[in-house]
């Protein structure tokens, strides 16, 4: 049997759920989203779910407020529980980055974030455990915090349903066959036809893309996140920290039941195929991070690690999205390459991308991430070089 539709969306993160949701919102009718497994089952589930603005790109920081927004009143703007708690963020860099560190504070500043430079006692004030020797800058955002992937996908997922978007799950695709100005997207489940496909699978959006000839420019790259535990609770109105005085840029965070949950910025382990990703995190790894954050942390030295996890990173040459309309294929949408920034900039990404679909004024531009930048040569470069921090 074959249905039909108006709008396609492939994958059930975020980002698809997001988008789904913002076209039935700003009027779409016949939206059909395709997810080839549960809800929220790929990368989205294994995201540290940090809601930040600290971005040297000005469209990134445009996204993020905007997105911090949106999360912060959850409720009332989409509706339901994000799980979104508040507990400000702690940026430190070393003496060489004050410029674009400083340059950043301004524009948050600017776009109404509370943000300041903050002496080391002041610092101590507001997180007591950490040492801030060695540390240049130190930033400080009382807005920030972080949410829940999952609370925030199916509440998603939950009021675009209830805007008439239509869900398959469980519906693997199988083939895309480009008939003129519709397209045929073969599952496991049936085919679909649709003359709008937006192609947002994350780390698989290439096995998407070559079903049409296209391969988009990302490699995948699987990251580890550990949760530690100290002799004394780690308590949940701590900030979230960044560490840019680390080569690794690893950032940490409060986590329920007093652990703190670490992580990286860097580019993480290449993998080829995302189905390949096991959650294994190695012996090496966990040693490297238990002294980075002892370090940060004295209070740690002694700290068990409780759990461990990995998670995919798609990651473009500048580190930043693809998204927009396909060059060359009308009606072909993608929203892929997030690199680490998915998860809190979903909110306007979503919006937006459905906006452009239906030629309607974009709120929050989405432009810069179209993909002829790579083409062109005029990538989004970051103050901070290759990271998840650009």
């Amino acid at each position: 049997m074959t249905k039909t539709a108006e709008f396609l969306v492939i994958g059930g993160g975020v980002i698809g759920c997001s988008t789904a949701y913002n076209l039935a919102k700003h009027g779409a009718h016949d939206v059909v989203l395709l997810e080839r497994g549960d809800l929220c089952s790929g990368g989205t589930a294994k995201s540290c779910a940090i809601i930040r603005t600290h971005y040297s790109i000005e469209s990134n920081l445009n996204h993020a407020v905007e997105s911090l927004k949106i999360f912060a009143n959850f409720d009332e703007v989409v509706g339901g529980d994000a799980g979104f708690r508040r507990t400000g963020y702690i940026i430190l860099g070393p003496e060489a980055h004050r410029a674009s560190m400083e340059a950043v504070f301004r524009k948050q500043n600017e776009h109404g974030i509370d943000t300041a430079v903050l002496t080391p006692q002041e610092a101590r004030d507001i997180h007591p455990l950490l040492q801030y020797d060695d540390a240049g800058v130190i930033g400080y955002d009382s807005f920030t915090g972080y949410a829940d992937p999952y609370l925030t996908t199916i509440a998603y997922a939950s009021r675009a349903q209830g805007l008439g978007v239509e869900f398959h799950t469980d519906a693997a695709v199988t083939d895309i066959t480009l008939n003129g100005r519709l397209k045929i997207v073969h599952t496991n489940r049936g085919d679909f036809t649709a003359p709008t496909v937006i192609m947002a699978a994350g780390p698989w959006t290439n096995q998407l893309g070559q079903m049409v000839g296209m391969e988009f420019p990302y490699e995948i790259s699987r990251h580890k996140v550990i949760t530690l535990k100290a002799e004394e609770p780690y308590r949940l109105d701590w900030p979230i920290v960044k560490d840019l005085t680390t080569p690794e840029k690893i950032y940490f965070r409060p986590e329920t039941g007093g652990y703190v949950l670490l992580g990286t910025g860097d580019h993480g382990d290449p993998i080829e195929d995302p189905d390949s990703l096991i959650d294994h995190v190695d012996g090496a790894h966990i040693e490297k991070m238990a002294d980075l954050i002892a370090h940060r942390m004295p209070a740690f030295a002694e700290a068990s690690v409780t759990a461990g996890w990995t998670g995919p990173y798609d990651i473009t040459p500048d580190w930043n999205p693809i998204v927009g309309e396909v060059p060359g294929h009308e009606g072909l949408y993608v929203a892929v390459g997030f690199s680490g920034h998915g998860f809190k900039l979903a909110p306007t990404i979503g919006e937006g991308l459905a906006q452009m679909v239906l030629e309607k004024d974009i709120r929050v531009p989405i432009t810069p991430y179209a993909m002829d930048r790579f083409l062109s040569g005029e990538l989004l470069q970051g103050a901070y070089g290759i990271g998840s921090i650009s």
